[in-house]
């Protein structure tokens, strides 16, 4: 083997390796999840209620079970851990997305196409990989499972993308938007799989619980506290971080956040529920029948998970700036398309641009607090998810969409 061929090689591995190794210290210095995940964990190895043991921890009690483990660790050790679980997770979501964009029927792919495909992305999705490592969140863990879930699927391989989707749901929720997605594409077998398993992780921290001789009844807690009212956009005053999810805070970057923001202050403010289920059900009506109409092209799953990212983005109760590493599948998929297909090509690099900076160049260090926080209260972040959108509902509903044409 030529040092070229070497540096080809294995150059990229020993950046990934330096860079890893540089940003640690930073990753180590604010411990938020590795407080709040083991603390839940901890709970449910006592058998105690989630909602009086870890009042903070809103997320569903069977991602509590597996973060059990690392209640009984010190804390430089659980950080290393999950420091390491997180990159190769980070890893792992990049080579999903790279393998399902090149199932679009885009033509063969040559090495310097993919050398700009893989720099694009990292580029465009830097600041949220990032985001994650800063607040230690789970989110890249998620959206892995949920590229593998994808990817499964694309193989065809029912049993097992019903099962891994349905695990991304049990940990996240919001990954739930895929079961009514099998339906559409007819991959019945798959859809039941994901109800059995979805039902039956959901409900292990209150088996272990029973095992224990105690009864915090987790899950009925859960949709009965957290999740049930968040749907129904009933108050909640007994949970402390109820508040920054209702009202006009501009750390909320999903529809509820939006709305509340464009409507604080004014006539509409006491009709926002109204305004936002309009939107909401608008939307989701817009996704139906956009997957709808590409059930039949297995070449366009990358497309519909990346429709279903967004809409895991914008239709959470919460959306933090650290869950918009769900763009990653969708920035892949429309810089794809605009490498590879000449008659989309200005669209996709004006809808990629337009995103990046709205998502990207207008909050960051170099733009300055002021920046961000404007761009955070005239709701850009959600602007930079659903330019991303129409560009691809565009794509699915042209006669002849460049994603299909082959």
């Amino acid at each position: 083997m030529t040092g070229n061929a070497a540096l080809r090689r294995y150059g990229p591995w020993a950046a990934l390796l330096i860079a890893a190794a540089a940003y640690y210290p930073r990753f180590a210095k604010d411990t938020v999840g590795m407080i709040v995940y083991p603390q839940a964990g901890g709970c449910v190895l006592q058998g105690a209620s989630l909602r009086t043991c870890a009042e903070p921890f809103s997320y569903p009690p069977a991602f509590a079970l597996p973060m059990a483990p690392f209640a009984l660790m010190p804390m430089g050790a659980r950080v290393a851990v999950w420091y390491v679980i997180s990159i190769a997770a980070t890893v792992g979501c990049f080579a999903l997305s790279e393998k399902l964009v090149r199932r679009l029927p885009l033509g063969q792919w040559c090495e310097t196409e993919l050398v700009w495909l893989r720099v694009a992305a990292i580029i465009a999705s830097s600041k949220f990989v990032l985001a994650v490592y800063e607040y230690q969140a789970y989110d890249i863990l998620a959206l892995l499972i949920v590229l593998a879930g994808l990817w499964a699927l694309a193989e065809r391989r029912a049993l097992l993308s019903g099962a891994v989707l349905a695990l991304a749901t049990a940990i996240k929720a919001t990954p739930l938007v895929f079961l009514p997605y099998l339906v559409v594409k007819r991959r019945y077998l798959a859809a039941a799989v994901f109800v059995v398993v979805l039902v039956v992780l959901s409900l292990l921290p209150d088996g272990y619980a029973a095992l224990k001789g105690t009864h915090p009844h987790y899950l009925q807690t859960w949709l009965g506290q957290i999740a049930g009212p968040a749907l129904a956009h009933r108050s909640n005053d007994t949970v402390s971080f109820w508040d920054a999810w209702m009202g006009a805070n501009n750390l909320n970057h999903s529809f509820r956040g939006m709305v509340a923001r464009l409507v604080a202050g004014t006539s509409a403010q006491s009709h926002a529920e109204q305004i936002l289920r309009a939107i909401s059900a608008v939307y989701i009506a817009a996704v139906g029948l956009l997957l709808l109409r590409s059930a039949r092209r297995d070449g366009l799953i990358a497309v519909d998970g990346s429709i279903l990212a967004i809409s895991m983005l914008v239709l959470s109760p919460m959306t933090s700036r650290y869950h918009y590493i769900l763009l990653l599948l969708p920035y892949m998929t429309v810089i794809a398309i605009a490498i590879k297909e000449p008659r989309l090509r200005i669209a996709a690099s004006l809808a990629a641009g337009a995103s990046f900076v709205m998502a990207t160049a207008m909050s960051n260090d170099l733009s300055g607090q002021w920046l961000t926080e404007w761009s955070y209260a005239h709701n850009f972040l959600i602007y930079s998810a659903l330019v991303l959108f129409v560009f691809l509902a565009w794509c699915i509903l042209r006669r002849e969409p460049a994603a299909a044409a082959a």
